[in-house]
């Protein structure tokens, strides 16, 4: 430190003794250079008079004998040089293309393009959306898991090399906008190119990317784009399901077609395009759909994502948020210690604050507000599947914390509840057998009917005419009340109620939530 006073001090006297130093070599250099020069003219003097002139180089050693080496035959070890100009067409979305267009198809219902769909298991299983087959379910609609020979002799795909071939219906979920389809083998050998899967958690905003589908019928087309936006909402009909944004060309008959990253890997189902702008479309992301695949694997398909949280919307939280700079959440009342949100860390009185990543400022801190974004929560975390991820920060004594909680599927009956107010707009008791209502869902279509104070302390016993002894029981019926209202097929039902006091109610139109 002493040194480092001194130096400051004296104005660098380090530098200028260098530089001193160094003005004195140029100097020195330059006197030797102009000596030299003057014994050079002498030189050229005496040559030029025709004399010998012996030159003051003095040689201070003989230098060392070099080894000598084999001679080198000029063919040898020297690398071919083509002639030919490099191929601009040899890119990597060129190879790209190439390794994965034969595992496109066009997917066609009662001889008509409806979509596209791609080969992801070389035994003839395909991926498209279930818009594009929703045709030929005659009306049945549902998640169909397992095989449906009706179906198979409506649906035929057509590869690019003008192959033909039937397939079943192997599942169909209009939730997820995404049907499973098998192909069948004209041998049992037969074996179908297919596309790897990808990570679409590993898409970069502006990576490039490419979709092949068959837009208006043109089978085969390449489309090529950039990655505009991942985790973008509100998209689809399942309004909470994240998609990625891409500003490649989708246009009708693209739907169920493949979205590709450069490595030739699938990383997304391309499922719409924007009515409002050219250049927008939408994909479901691979990594979703993986997770479809395996809940339809475990028999856990039809079940809304938990974490194992009761949300208190009433307490006030705008003095624990604001000094971070937050407008709105909603506080943590309980957590369940062997559930999702325990492990992921999550603590009673946390006050979630961004969900995905996103803040949301559009909505205040008073009471309606809270309830907003609870709801926004509720409806974030039901849509996820089982191994998805929930990232969400938390205000905790006065910091913010970041949280990844890995989403767990709904048991039956607690799907029964969620279903419940989702589609009835009724609370249910969250415990007991018995489908007992608490009160409507604030702001549900039968919330404004009059009478309706009737309701509370009543069970559901039946169900568009089926009998409903137990919530178990209402939760099968809401299944498949859950297709028809995704579809639209279905505004309002008979349900069949008894009382508190034990009278016998039936609404033969009771509106849908959903």
């Amino acid at each position: 430190m002493a040194s480092m006073a001194s130096s400051e001090r004296d104005g660098h006297p380090f530098w200028v003794a260098m530089g001193a130093a160094f003005v004195g070599t140029l100097l020195g250099g330059g006197a030797v250079w102009l000596a030299l020069q003057s014994r050079l003219d002498a030189v050229e003097a005496e040559v030029a008079r025709g004399r010998m002139v012996q030159l003051p180089v003095q040689v201070s050693e003989a230098p060392e004998p070099v080894e000598p080496i084999d001679s080198i035959d000029p063919a040898a070890n020297v690398p071919a040089v083509s002639d030919a100009p490099p191929d601009p067409g040899d890119s990597s979305l060129v190879r790209a293309v190439e390794r994965t267009r034969d595992s496109v198809v066009t997917i066609e219902l009662a001889g008509k393009p409806s979509g596209s769909g791609v080969v992801y298991d070389a035994n003839g299983k395909l991926l498209t959306n279930y818009h594009v087959i929703e045709r030929v379910l005659g009306g049945r609609g549902g998640q169909l898991v397992l095989g449906d020979a009706a179906a198979a002799k409506a649906i035929s795909v057509r590869f690019v090399d003008g192959r033909v071939r039937a397939a079943t219906v192997l599942a169909a979920d209009p939730d997820e906008d995404v049907a499973i389809l098998s192909l069948l083998r004209e041998r049992e050998e037969e074996r179908f190119d297919a596309a790897p899967l990808g990570y679409s958690a590993s898409l970069r905003l502006g990576e490039q990317v490419f979709a092949i589908g068959s837009p208006v019928g043109f089978e085969g087309t390449i489309a090529t784009g950039i990655i505009s936006a991942v985790e973008r909402t509100g998209v689809l009909g399942n309004r909470t399901l994240p998609v990625v944004q891409l500003d490649a060309a989708i246009n009708f008959g693209n739907s169920g077609g493949p979205l590709f990253n450069l490595a030739g890997e699938i990383v997304g189902i391309t499922t719409a395009r924007s009515s409002r702008g050219e250049g927008i479309g939408f994909a479901i992301p691979i990594d979703h759909i993986r997770l479809f695949l395996r809940a339809l694997e475990r028999g856990m398909r039809g079940r809304s994502g938990v974490i194992g949280v009761v949300i208190d919307q009433r307490r006030e939280i705008a003095k624990q948020i604001a000094p971070l700079g937050y407008h709105s959440g909603v506080a943590i009342a309980e957590v369940d210690p062997e559930r999702a949100a325990a492990l992921g860390g999550m603590k009673a009185n946390d006050v979630i604050v961004t969900i995905r990543g996103r803040r949301h400022d559009e909505i205040d801190a008073s009471e309606a507000g809270r309830a907003a974004f609870a709801q926004l929560v509720g409806d974030t975390i039901r849509a996820l599947l089982p191994g998805e991820t929930l990232v969400v920060e938390v205000v905790r004594d006065g910091e913010l914390v970041e949280l990844e909680i890995v989403v767990e599927a709904a048991s039956i009956e607690r799907q029964a509840r969620i279903d419940a107010e989702l589609l009835l707009g009724l609370h249910l008791t969250p415990e007991g057998d018995e489908a007992t209502i608490v009160q409507p869902v604030r702001g549900a279509p039968i919330a404004h009917v009059p009478g309706v104070h009737v309701l509370a302390g009543a069970r559901i016993v039946s169900l568009f005419g089926y009998p409903v002894e137990n919530v178990q029981q209402l939760g099968e019926r809401l299944s498949m009340l859950r297709t028809w209202s995704v579809t639209g097929r279905r505004r309002s039902i008979a349900i069949g109620f008894e009382t508190a006091d034990g009278r016998s109610l039936l609404a033969n139109n009771y509106p849908l939530a959903k």
